[in-house]
């Protein structure tokens, strides 16, 4: 494939040409495809059997409900708890930390079922009810403390934490104030994200080195930030399984809500095929998705990057995935739309997002050598104007695009040569406005 520099925008383009002339070409790209197919069809029969190691998101473990939706749907009964529980143990799940299930993945030491319970915010309900429970079972958790809140009514005391800690409980750090990150500037939200660490280990004098997204919201930034205050994972609230090929710092969890628990456990854990059974169905409607917008001569390779890039809740729009293997490279071209938002988008957070989505992409399949980022929007048309073949009028115009190689992002944490439309996205353009974070 030949990538075109775009005069005076600093941008590249796909050419759709084949240059295959040659039999030893074709038999070179045949083996390409093969290789990459043979893990597309690992990832599917993972994605029909379930995921074998899988992290759970609780927030409050109390008889007492508190007033408001989501206090409700968020609040686990005892008895509910000790059944998820019974029936992890019964299965022969090993409930681990969030820490031992990644060095156990990492470490290909997984065993048929391995699950990790977290806590999110540091209610105190979770002291009182979660931890004799978790004692009985010999199960330990990990539990993500947003410090600016411990000895408040309704939350943890220092003292709690240290009889978690001392019990045996993985401790997080999940901010000083609970607050999204991404409403932030950097120096913010560094100081959110360091200072709760400090005041951790602070009060337990000992390592931090978990931490948890308020609200599941990141960037490549973020996650930097993260990684320079000395800790080792972080968790989203995106669904979906831990892999060998999981990103420490984007670690998927299913959420646990209330009377729905026990059965999304049975569903992802089940031996047999899963038919629709609620937060379970996911890969499957993302394979759907991906596979209804891929194009190229590649479409294993392309569906397992579409498929990593739809998993999470990025605001951009993923309009097509395009990869095109040829013997010189294979490359993988993410359309984005610039109109179509599901959140407000400044440029920092653009430019952390298509970041986060060509690491994704890289991850998710090694034979791609460079991923190309653009982001377009529609032109208006006149009635009858001739929209394909060679004098085609365009339809389209691209206000950004990037593109970074294999061996650029292993040295650097930037897009490299970017190409910014003056009039795409605000570089202070105002956040979505704080609500309740769950």
């Amino acid at each position: 494939m030949r990538v075109l520099r775009q005069a005076g925008k600093g941008h590249r383009l796909f050419r759709e040409v084949v240059l295959i002339a040659r039999a030893a070409r074709r038999l070179f790209i045949a083996a390409i495809v093969c290789a990459v197919a043979a893990s597309a069809r690992g990832i599917a029969a993972e994605r029909e059997h379930g995921p074998v190691a899988v992290i759970f998101m609780y927030h409050h473990v109390s008889p007492t409900v508190l007033p408001g939706p989501y206090a409700r749907a968020l609040t686990v009964t005892p008895q509910e708890f000790a059944a998820q529980l019974s029936w992890l143990r019964t299965k022969g799940c090993r409930i681990a930390t969030v820490d031992e299930l990644v060095t156990d993945v990492h470490g290909g030491q997984r065993g048929a079922c391995e699950a990790a319970l977290t806590f999110d915010d540091g209610y105190d309900d979770v002291a009182t009810y979660a931890l004799p429970l978790l004692r009985q079972t010999g199960a330990r958790a990990t539990f993500y403390i947003a410090t600016g809140f411990v000895g408040q009514s309704g939350h943890v005391s220092v003292r709690q934490l240290r009889a978690l800690a001392a019990a045996g409980m993985e401790i997080g750090a999940h901010t000083v104030h609970h607050v999204d990150l991404m409403t932030l500037d950097r120096m913010q939200a560094r100081r959110e994200i360091q200072e709760s660490a400090a005041s951790l280990r602070r009060w337990l004098h000992g390592p931090v080195t978990a931490f948890a997204y308020p609200a599941g919201r990141y960037d490549a930034a973020v996650a930097q930030d993260v990684a320079r205050a000395g800790l080792a994972t972080a968790v989203t609230t995106d669904p979906g399984g831990v892999s060998p090929a999981s990103d420490s710092y984007a670690l998927p969890r299913y959420r646990i809500e209330r009377g729905s628990g026990l059965s999304l456990m049975q569903a992802l854990f089940a031996v047999a095929p899963r038919a629709a059974a609620g937060a379970a169905t996911v890969p499957t409607t993302l394979a759907h998705i991906a596979h209804e917008r891929i194009a190229g001569n590649a479409p294993d390779v392309a569906e397992a990057v579409a498929v990593a890039i739809l998993a999470p809740r990025f605001p951009e729009q993923v309009l097509k995935v395009h990869v095109l293997a040829l013997p010189s490279a294979t490359v993988a071209g993410i359309v984005l739309s610039g109109v179509k938002f599901h959140a407000p988008v400044d440029r920092r957070q653009f430019a952390g997002d298509v970041r986060m989505m060509i690491d994704r992409a890289m991850q998710a399949a090694p034979a791609v050598d460079e991923v190309d980022v653009w982001a377009t929007v529609p032109l208006p048309v006149v009635a009858g104007a001739q929209v394909s073949g060679d004098y085609a009028v365009p339809t389209s115009r691209t206000v950004f695009s990037c593109a970074v190689t294999r061996m650029q992002a292993a040295g650097t944490p930037g897009l490299g040569l970017t190409y910014w439309d003056p009039t795409f996205l605000a570089a202070g353009a105002a956040a979505p406005a704080q609500g309740e974070h769950v």
